[in-house]
């Protein structure tokens, strides 16, 4: 396996994780997404219907009848959790899509997202402040970030609010990047500007 292919299947299972991340924290944030977990109870309710009814057409000896019946429930339960998880990650999905595009247009040359665009790990609202707090994992360096700040800015008609950081407990990993930023962009204030010429 070569470095460029390790380094795909690594992003891509970074990505799958922070899906669930984003998507579970979605899920506590706005509580009216939960309303998707109804159509999911039905089809669950809908699955198990027709589990039961395969295993009542099901006619042979008992023993393999019982054999038959367990692998039925074993599969039932193996697709309830994994429909359960993509649901997650696909309302994670929903929820970083626009922001992980901005990026891509941001740092669109090969050099940065060829392969590796950074992906949204946490985003929040503070209703009262109006403060958005959002978290990439990201390859790209600080360095980097910290010059495109402005076409961030621009592409997001936002202002960010104090500078770009690093993420984690003690704001010390290198590959997570917050950004707290507001809604609008802010007119920055060049100084007085005259003419000494009258």
């Amino acid at each position: 396996m070569n470095n460029n292919k390790f380094n795909e299947q690594r992003h891509n299972r970074q990505k799958q994780f922070c899906r669930f991340i984003l998507g579970f924290q979605q899920l506590v944030n706005h509580p009216l997404i939960n309303l998707v977990w109804l159509l999911f109870a039905g089809g669950i309710i809908a699955l198990l219907i027709a589990r039961s009814k395969l295993i009542s057409l099901y006619d042979a000896n008992p023993l393999l009848n019982k054999l038959f019946e367990v692998c039925m429930n074993v599969m039932a339960i193996a697709f309830s959790v994994i429909c359960a998880i993509g649901l997650i990650q696909f309302v994670g999905f929903i929820s970083a899509i626009r922001d992980e595009a901005d990026m891509s247009i941001v740092f669109g040359d090969k050099r940065d997202v060829k392969n590796q665009p950074p992906i949204l790990r946490y985003k929040k609202t503070d209703r009262k402040s109006g403060v958005t707090k959002r978290e990439f994992y990201s390859a790209i360096p600080m360095e980097r970030w910290q010059e495109k700040k402005e076409a961030i800015c621009d592409r997001m008609d936002i202002h960010i609010i104090g500078d770009i950081t690093y993420g984690g407990r003690h704001r010390n990993i290198g590959n997570r990047i917050i950004i707290e930023s507001a809604k609008g962009r802010k007119f920055k204030d060049r100084g007085a500007l005259y003419d000494d010429t009258f």
